[in-house]
């Protein structure tokens, strides 16, 4: 007679059946359960599994921190706690230095306008007109300069000034005192064969406006008169007072007898203390602007190589050499 068998698990509901073929039949079908439970819990355990490996693979990555540019004196800057969003990096620009505004002398040797044409030599124009209006600096258009020469001492450093200047194809324009050409005719002459151009610079050399009237007439009347007598070449219409020393009185009697006052717009202070070539030479071409007078003496030894060097530099720099009356001649 068979008999119902029954068979319980935990947490099982109850399983009633009925074997068909005994013992044996009772033993496979415990086998049977013993594999339905184990596929079960195997099932279990890789559905578990394979949730954990898609909580790893799915949605936004771990945030990672953005540096950001901190401002000076603030805390650190909080971590976020929400998704990062990519962001491209910014770097706080560092503060650039501001310039700060120098001097620089007015002309320097570099400052020379952009329209100065070198010229090699000069023309010759015919004097101006007198005016009782000094001359002190020309005109600034033309990129123009003068360097001119006071005539005094040993006419060998004349003689070598006039080698340098018809080196460089310059003429320019001389001072002459009467009591030197009375004593050095033949350098006078050799002035005007140059081609230079003449101005006069009294007949003696004192303080003119300590003079009368018709003793400022005399020096300009008999320096005119025998530089004339020597060379047929007058000195008008510029008259240049010893040592700058003018006033409103001395310039009206140099006009009434022809002349123009002129003086200078910086001088090569070769007659100071402890001058030398280098010294002369930068007083004038670091001075140097368009319509500038210079003067110079014929007294100094290192005068000629100065006034070689500042032509030649002052030439590079786009200007041109030229005489008063082309100073101050209308273009």
């Amino acid at each position: 007679m068979s008999r119902s068998v029954v068979i319980e698990d935990s947490g099982m509901s109850r399983w009633a059946l009925k074997p068909r073929h005994g013992v044996s039949s009772l033993l496979n079908w415990r086998l049977w359960r013993a594999g339905l439970f184990v596929l079960v819990v195997g099932g279990l355990l890789a559905l578990g599994m394979a949730g954990c490996r898609s909580s790893h693979s799915i949605g936004a990555p771990s945030p990672t921190p953005v540096a950001l540019a901190t401002t000076e004196g603030a805390g650190p800057a909080e971590t976020p706690t929400h998704p990062a969003v990519e962001v491209p990096s910014v770097s706080t620009p560092s503060p650039t230095s501001t310039a700060t505004a120098t001097w620089t002398p007015t002309p320097t040797s570099t400052s020379i306008p952009s329209t100065c044409t070198p010229i090699p030599t000069s023309t010759h124009v015919p004097p101006p007109t007198p005016s009782l209006t000094e001359i002190a600096i020309g005109p600034r258009e033309g990129c123009k300069v003068h360097i001119g020469f006071d005539v005094e001492g040993d006419p060998r450093i004349l003689y070598k000034i006039l080698d340098v200047l018809a080196e460089e194809h310059y003429r320019t324009t001389f001072f002459l005192q009467g009591e030197w050409v009375r004593y050095h005719p033949e350098a006078t002459r050799r002035i005007v064969a140059a081609g230079h151009e003449l101005g006069n610079h009294s007949w003696s050399h004192r303080d003119i406006c300590k003079l009368s009237d018709a003793e400022i007439e005399r020096e300009l009347q008999d320096t005119e008169s025998l530089v004339v007598k020597l060379t047929g070449h007058s000195t008008k219409p510029f008259f240049r007072p010893p040592y700058g020393a003018r006033d409103e009185r001395v310039r009206e009697v140099a006009y009434r007898l022809g002349y123009t006052t002129v003086m200078w717009t910086f001088g090569g202070q070769d007659w100071v203390t402890g001058a030398d070539a280098d010294s002369v030479y930068h007083n004038i071409v670091d001075h140097a602007v368009p319509g500038a007078i210079f003067y110079l003496h014929t007294s100094h030894a290192y005068d000629p190589p100065a006034v070689k060097r500042a032509i030649q530099t002052l030439r590079e720099r786009g200007y041109r050499l030229v005489s008063l009356s082309e100073l101050v001649a209308q273009p």
